[in-house]
């Protein structure tokens, strides 16, 4: 197992009380699989990614039954340590990379940087040949130019291939991408997908894919995991969580893509009522009750934890089949 995290949580220390952020987050992923994490803004999806990253505040209250990363336990790092695998070993592609890249160098100077740390190997002069053959990789065209340019100066669609050339070079064995493909067009989102496909296939690499469009992740991922205020509340295959949800969440999320409800002309689009909790607030029971067609009393008084198949939901009245 590449990743295996067990039981995972997370806590923030703030001036209006503690934020329980994520509860007892497990999952793994294996070598060469992607791993689709979906869910509200809010949920804890990219939080959990600066955990693995270990890029958290000082306020961060960080515990774990397992945080092993190739059976090297991710909790007992020091930070020198954690500067020799951020980067090398594990990569993130973060979710805008307008404001990821630095404005006050080139973004050539900022791939070299990556390069200059973990590749040792290699002389100044081939560092810099090296940042031309990642940039024309990711499809940026007359790569020797582009490198002399600064994160401004590139469209959007541009500077994710840029951080996406940071993130792939030095070859890590696992890559997270949050949101990569956020206010990108339809079109430059799916070259981006394609690319992190191809880049995935040919270097074996796993990758977690965040997103919250169940769309774009139902294509590109292995398996799906669903979080809610924090917490997985389902998880098993693409085949399994898309075409036969079984947590009243998933479904919701599923019928809100257009195209999946009511498809009369001028037809409303399907929501979920209500609000995610204020996590400072938590509600009683399953998080997920208040806004649920089908809570019930247990729903509000005990809290329901996933179940041991391969097709996990946290739920006490899963749907049924199809």
């Amino acid at each position: 197992m590449l990743l295996d995290v067990k039981n995972l949580n997370l806590k923030f220390q703030t001036s209006k009380g503690v934020i329980h952020a994520i509860r007892d987050l497990s999952f793994n992923i294996k070598q060469g699989e992607t791993l689709g994490i979906v869910g509200e803004s809010g949920c804890g999806k990219s939080i959990t990614n600066l955990a693995l990253m270990g890029l958290l505040p000082d306020t961060a209250d960080l515990t774990a039954d397992k945080l092993e990363f190739e059976g090297s336990d991710l909790l007992s790092l020091k930070e020198k340590q954690w500067q020799k695998i951020r980067g090398a070993d594990i990569a993130m592609i973060f979710q805008d990379p307008m404001t990821a890249l630095n404005p006050c160098f080139t973004v050539g100077y900022q791939i070299e940087e990556t390069l200059e740390l973990h590749r040792k190997d290699l002389s100044k002069e081939e560092r810099k040949e090296f940042v031309f053959e990642l940039l024309d990789q990711v499809g940026i065209p007359a790569p020797r130019e582009r490198a002399k340019s600064y994160a401004h100066e590139l469209s959007g669609g541009m500077s994710q291939r840029v951080m996406i050339a940071q993130a792939i070079a030095c070859n890590p064995k696992l890559l997270i991408a949050d949101e990569p493909t956020t206010a990108l067009d339809v079109t430059i989102q799916d070259q981006i997908l394609k690319l992190l496909k191809d880049i995935q296939a040919k270097n074996n690499m796993a990758m977690i894919l965040v997103t919250h469009d169940l769309g774009v992740v139902s294509e590109n991922a292995d398996r799906i995991q669903v979080m809610y205020a924090g917490e997985v509340i389902e998880s098993g295959t693409s085949e399994e969580v898309i075409h036969s949800p079984k947590h009243p969440y998933t479904r919701g999320l599923l019928d809100s893509l257009p195209g999946n409800g009511d498809t009369s002309f001028r037809a409303p689009l399907s929501s979920i009522s209500g609000m995610v909790p204020d996590l400072r607030f938590r509600p009683s029971g399953c998080q997920f009750n208040p806004r649920c067609f089908k809570s019930k009393e247990e729903c509000s008084s005990s809290r329901p934890m996933l179940n041991q198949e391969d097709h996990q939901v946290s739920c006490f009245f899963p749907l049924s089949e199809g």
